[in-house]
């Protein structure tokens, strides 16, 4: 009886045995993965812009008056010393016509107080007269022939304003929009209007922010980038109806000192506005895309294969078959591509796609994998514009400007610009 109870047991602890489930394992998680590869990565930068002409003189009289006569056709094609506006005469031809007067009276006295030195300069040779009388005789007679000089001067500067009546223009250029009509009181140096000298060379004028150039700055002096020389970065150029234009131009000018009102780096571009079919107008607002900023073998991976906690930034790279976390130190984003400054190195098998998933250890199955190796570095990041018309031109830094070549009909014998800046 005991070894039959013995025997029971012994089969119970069997069944409780055989009837115990193995562990279950977690389902592997589906990834897309990307080889990374370091390479020179290309960087852009933009900001709103105004166009200038090249050279836009103001157009401003040198004397007060009210408005006679315009003596142009707003938008027209005028000439340097051509009449503008004819101020009201008539103020300065009385002033002109009353100098000449104090001139004849006080040249009359001069002739007077000269026959008078004279009589005393043979008195006092006679010993007729003290040396005293003759000296205030001959300061008498200087101080007129002063006088005499003093009102021809001031006949000369009433010819002058007399001339200056009439308002000519500065230069050579189309006349922008007048800001005075017939009749309007102007004083001296007030802009009555503009001439834009050339519509065929313009200036893109902007401002690039302080933190922008000292990231420029910064990964110069760390050795992880490089620029054009003298910042002479390649411009493209987005106009309102969003059209873009590739290679519009070249960065000519940056201060040499930040903007103490508002704190930023001003800087100017040239576009030859012929290869544009002269669309850029004195005036007009685009956006202007600089190009040229390089990171040196560095790593741009996709947006979404980045995620953050309260450590930092962070990916996840299969390592094993498994999610490993890499911390990384972010860049700059652009066009869905972070650059990555530290955390990564060559060969690295990146969760591009799946990440938002997986937590740390987590097994995975690759679905795609892509090698950066194997794409077009040269190119991975294009501008944050949308796709462009690039105009047939050369390169804006081997354009030399033709004077001949003009899509505006203007004057064959105007002399509008001699190829000099």
């Amino acid at each position: 009886m005991k070894k039959l109870l013995i025997l029971l047991l012994c089969s119970g602890f069997l069944v409780v045995g055989c009837s115990k489930k193995k562990p279950v394992e977690a389902p592997k998680k589906n990834v897309d993965v990307l080889v990374v590869k370091s390479y020179n990565v290309p960087y852009s930068f933009d900001y709103p812009a105004l166009v200038q002409g090249v050279v836009d003189y103001k157009v401003i009289p040198r004397v007060s008056g009210a408005i006679y006569s315009q003596l142009y056709t707003e938008g027209s094609y005028v000439k340097k010393d051509q009449p503008l506006y004819q101020i009201d005469p008539r103020p300065y031809e009385l002033a002109l016509q009353n100098a000449k007067g104090q001139l004849i009276k006080d040249t009359a006295a001069m002739d007077n107080y000269k026959i008078i030195y004279d009589r005393y300069v043979r008195l006092y040779a006679a010993e007729a007269v003290s040396k005293q009388d003759l000296e205030m005789q001959t300061i008498n007679y200087q101080a007129a022939v002063g006088q005499v000089e003093t009102d021809k001067a001031l006949v000369n500067d009433a010819k002058l304003n007399l001339e200056y009546c009439v308002v000519r223009s500065p230069s050579d250029g189309y006349i922008a929009e007048r800001q005075v009509t017939v009749g309007d009181m102007v004083s001296a140096f007030q802009t009555v209007t503009n001439v834009v000298n050339s519509v065929n060379d313009m200036y893109i004028v902007f401002s690039m922010p302080e933190n922008d150039r000292l990231t420029i700055q910064n990964a110069l002096l760390e050795k992880r980038a490089t620029v054009p020389t003298d910042y002479r970065f390649r411009v493209d150029l987005s106009l309102a109806d969003g059209t873009v234009v590739k290679d519009a131009g070249y960065v000519q000018f940056t201060d040499t000192r930040i903007n103490l009102t508002n704190g930023v780096w001003n800087m100017r571009a040239y576009v030859d506005n012929t290869t544009l079919r002269n669309q850029l107008l004195a005036g007009q607002f685009v956006h202007v895309f600089l190009h040229g900023l390089t990171y040196d073998n560095a790593f741009a991976i996709p947006q979404e294969a980045i995620a953050r906690d309260d450590s930092g930034f962070f990916v996840y790279i299969i390592k094993d078959g498994k999610a490993v976390k890499q911390k990384v130190e972010v860049g700059h984003m652009q066009e869905g591509l972070w650059q990555i400054k530290s955390g990564l190195s060559d060969g690295m098998q990146l969760v591009k796609a799946g990440g938002v998933k997986l937590a740390e250890g987590d097994s995975v199955v690759v679905d795609n994998t892509v090698n950066q190796a194997n794409t077009n570095p040269s190119n991975p990041i294009e501008a944050s514009a949308p796709a462009a018309v690039t105009p047939p031109k050369a390169n804006a830094s081997d354009y030399v400007p033709n004077p001949s070549q003009r899509a505006v009909k203007i004057e064959s014998n105007a002399d509008i610009y001699d190829g000099q800046y």
